[in-house]
């Protein structure tokens, strides 16, 4: 029996190819790029979820808020993992600290190669107690025991000892010391916000930097800290500990001791739920999650309302034909068991296609998703299998559902004569179905054009300084000679297309250290508080080009002096830039006072609001900071050929430093690495959209054609009366023109509401401007006219006489 349904369902498909075969198409598509965003999404939802105890894991977060303002640090003090693990043994099972000097690089020398490596960091033992990498080569019981070892990834020994065991090799430490590679770690597969390839021992900090281990500093807080809570212990228990620690005096300093608060962040939350300073990576976002999810949600919902349509157009041609079987005697079951049979063919053909689609657009996704870290090659083929299948069988049901509960319902003689009322009613069914479309369809262009605009208008932006032609030079430990800056300085500024160079602790727009200041307006002392801050000197002027709003008039001052923006000026009470000149701050170092103010500028990304600021002027007259030179920023001329400058770079570079690459950016690259979650939306909206439109179309392309030799005889018969072949062509495309006008009047003020919560996370952020209408309205109609165009064209010049001679 099941044999002889599946013979007359792959007849009746053949039967009726172009509408199988364009039913065939969409649904691939719709499924296959289905399963792509629900793949990106679930791997985004599975970052940190591999490790064993990842329930029982928290990072150790630091906020600091003085007068609303401070900073919400994803890193605390360097002593503070061995402090809590030994005062609450009875919460904590293990500590682990990630500590990288804030080094933007480090050098490691391999059989005479240099490299340099921006993911390096200390860690402590018990690194593999709290995290579950899986270790391919190695003992990870021990692999971080001992001063000098270091556990690596396999990429990183795949570059340094290709095809050999790693085990037991060495590499050098910025040219000092030998470490023991001891384990070799899989990272590629494993989704994590721990961004490290090397992983050091942090007892080997005892070797490289042994004042490390006898000053407990309270305040510099460059740890990433993580610990593993015993089975029963609740956060909250150890986070109500907390409180006595920070009112300890040996700890925090008195003037930092009130404004501390400590937490607990699970780690599994820390990918899509967090954006503190100093994150170890960036990280993603759980709107995105959302906006994915309903982006996939809306492409399958598109296939399967074409899936509908087409399925109704083509079972609709049926309705005699269900009468003759009914009145010869086949009952509604065996019907019902054909249609069923013939939609589970569509379905498996469709499931097919659509992995038939993810094979040829295999590189096209991993260019298309790559700033996610999601590589479709290493997706699980058992869960592409089970989307593939479940998104099919979704979808061939839905189309399934018009033949079930209507053509079967059909009494004989309703069907033989096809007078029917329910005909009344499937019309207004497809219609209803090609506005959702269009709805979809719009609301999704809609979105592409504002979310494309708002990233263009963030890179676009002015941040209050000119980024152009700024190069970042990172230092590494070569900053830790102050001699170093001055001749690395003197050597670049010989050379004709180098501007200025200055010295920064570090990336402005990128991001930037807090530091506490307490200053002193008239005679009161007001309370210390921590500002955003760099340490730099007098001509990062010249390189970053701010504003000068006042500046002190008899020159540089002979004591220490610094820079404040605006917003600083208007947190202290000052009226004017030029009141707030001379005004003393007294920070670690002594006093400084205000020798200028500069116009407000973005120096973080500008998804953050714009907050007190200082610019912190070494003028000459003070010792440099061992941190205060992590990069050089160097000023280059409009129109320079950058590959003979970096060529005369690195020259200048070798005279001074011998065994560190010299190591460059641009500076705009960087701040642009800012707004990869919005690239990515911009990209994924994008592609999706047209995808979208795409299989709306294809479906549109077969009900038109059903439809308008529907309405052969009625536009014959209007033709013999005298209708134009111009009005016969309007005609029959004012219906489709009607149902993109009724798809607007839902889909734009559904996509404003929808695209105006999304802009109000931006601090500054476009307006919804007329354009974003035009695109996705005139976008649909266009699309439509064309698609719908061939059959319009041919109904309407048709010869009437052929339709009437032929009954139509």
């Amino acid at each position: 029996m099941l044999r002889n349904y599946i013979l007359i369902g792959i007849r009746n498909l053949q039967k009726h190819g172009v509408y199988s075969g364009i039913n065939i198409v969409g649904m691939s598509m719709g499924i296959a790029f289905f399963t792509l965003l629900v793949l990106l999404v679930n791997y985004e939802l599975s970052y940190d979820s591999f490790h064993k105890n990842a329930d029982k894991t928290y990072r150790v977060v630091e906020i600091i808020d003085t007068q609303d303002i401070g900073e919400r640090s994803a890193s605390v003090p360097i002593a503070l993992g061995p402090t809590i693990k030994t005062l609450y043994p009875n919460y904590i099972d293990h500590s682990v600290r990630f500590f990288n000097h804030q080094a933007y690089s480090h050098v490691i020398s391999v059989a005479g190669q240099k490299f340099n490596e921006n993911h390096l960091y200390f860690t402590d033992d018990d690194f593999f107690k709290v995290f579950d990498f899986p270790v391919v080569e190695g003992d990870k019981n021990s692999a971080l025991s001992e001063e000098g070892s270091v556990v690596i990834t396999k990429e990183i020994a795949k570059k340094y000892f290709g095809d050999q065991s790693a085990i037991g090799k060495k590499i050098l430490y910025e040219k000092k010391h030998y470490l023991k590679v001891t384990a070799v770690v899989d990272k590629q597969n494993y989704p994590s916000h721990l961004d490290f390839e090397i992983l050091v021992s942090f007892s080997t900090l005892n070797v490289t930097n042994r004042e490390l281990f006898f000053k407990e500093d309270w305040v510099w807080n460059p740890c990433w800290t993580y610990i593993t809570l015993k089975d029963g212990v609740k956060p909250e228990e150890l986070e109500a500990d907390f409180e006595i620690l920070l009112q300890d005096p040996s700890k925090f300093p008195s003037y930092l001791r009130d404004y501390v608060e400590l937490y607990l962040q699970p780690i599994q939350e820390i990918h899509l739920y967090s954006d503190l300073d100093f994150e170890m990576s960036q990280n993603g976002d759980y709107m995105y999650i959302y906006i994915f999810s309903a982006i996939a949600i809306m492409v399958l919902v598109i296939a399967a309302i074409n899936f509908m349509n087409l399925s109704s157009v083509r079972y609709s041609t049926r309705i005699r034909e269900v009468g003759i079987r009914k009145a010869i005697g086949a009952d509604q079951t065996e019907l019902i068991n054909q249609f069923v049979v013939e939609a589970a063919i569509l379905s498996v053909l469709s499931m097919f296609g659509a992995i038939v689609f993810l094979e040829l657009l295999f590189s096209f996704v991993n260019d298309l998703l790559s700033d996610s870290g999601f590589i479709l090659e290493n997706a699980d083929p058992q869960n592409i299998v089970l989307l593939v299948g479940s998104s099919g069988l979704f979808v061939g049901a839905l189309s399934s559902f018009y033949p079930l509960f209507y053509l079967s319902g059909f009494k004989p003689l309703e069907g033989l004569h096809d007078t029917s009322p329910k005909g009344y009613q499937q019309k207004k069914f497809r219609k209803w179905s090609v506005i959702t479309q269009f709805i979809i369809s719009m609301f999704l262009l809609f979105s592409t054009y504002v979310s494309k605009r708002q990233l263009d208008f963030m890179k676009n932006s002015d941040i209050g300084f000119n980024q152009e032609n700024i190069v970042i030079v990172p230092m590494g430990e070569v900053r830790y000679q102050k001699s170093n800056f001055h001749l690395i300085r003197e050597k670049f500024l010989q050379l004709k297309d180098v501007e200025a160079v200055t010295a920064i602790d570090e990336l402005l727009g990128v991001w930037v250290q807090n530091y506490p200041f307490t200053f002193k307006k008239g005679n009161k002392k007001l309370p210390s508080a921590f500002y955003a801050s760099v340490v730099t000197y007098p001509d990062v002027f010249k390189v970053f080009d701010f504003k000068i709003l006042a500046k002190n008039p008899t020159g540089p001052l002979r004591e220490r002096e610094i820079y404040v923006n605006e917003k600083l000026i208007e947190f202290a009470g000052y009226s004017s830039p030029q009141e707030a000149l001379g005004m003393k701050f007294y920070t670690s170092r002594g006093y400084q006072k205000i020798a200028g103010v500069i116009k407000d500028f973005h120096y973080e990304p500008i998804h953050k609001p714009i907050e007190p600021f200082v610019i912190d002027v070494n003028n000459g007259n003070r010792a440099t900071s061992r941190f205060s030179n992590k990069f050089l920023a160097l000023k280059i001329r409009d129109g320079v050929n950058w590959n003979i400058l970096e060529k005369q770079l690195n020259f200048k570079w070798s005279q001074v430093v011998e065994y560190r690459i010299l190591d460059t950016f641009f500076l705009k690259s960087k701040i642009e690495q800012a707004f990869k979650k919005e690239e990515q939306l911009a990209k994924v909206s994008l592609i999706f959209s047209i995808i979208g439109v795409i299989i709306a179309n294809l479906g549109l392309f077969g009900l038109s054609s059903f439809i308008t030799v529907r309405k052969n005889k009625e536009i014959a018969i209007r033709k013999a009366l005298g209708m134009e072949d111009t009005q016969a062509m309007l005609f029959v495309s004012k219906e489709f023109f009607v149902l993109v006008i009724t798809a607007c009047v839902v889909a734009w003020p559904t996509a404003y509401l929808a695209m105006k919560l999304w802009l109000d996370n931006f601090p500054k952020a476009v307006n919804i401007d007329i354009g974003a209408y035009l695109f996705s309205g005139g976008l649909t109609l266009l699309m439509t006219m064309i698609t719908v165009s061939y059959h319009v064209i041919k109904t309407g010049l048709k010869n009437p006489v052929e339709d009437l001679k032929a009954g139509v």
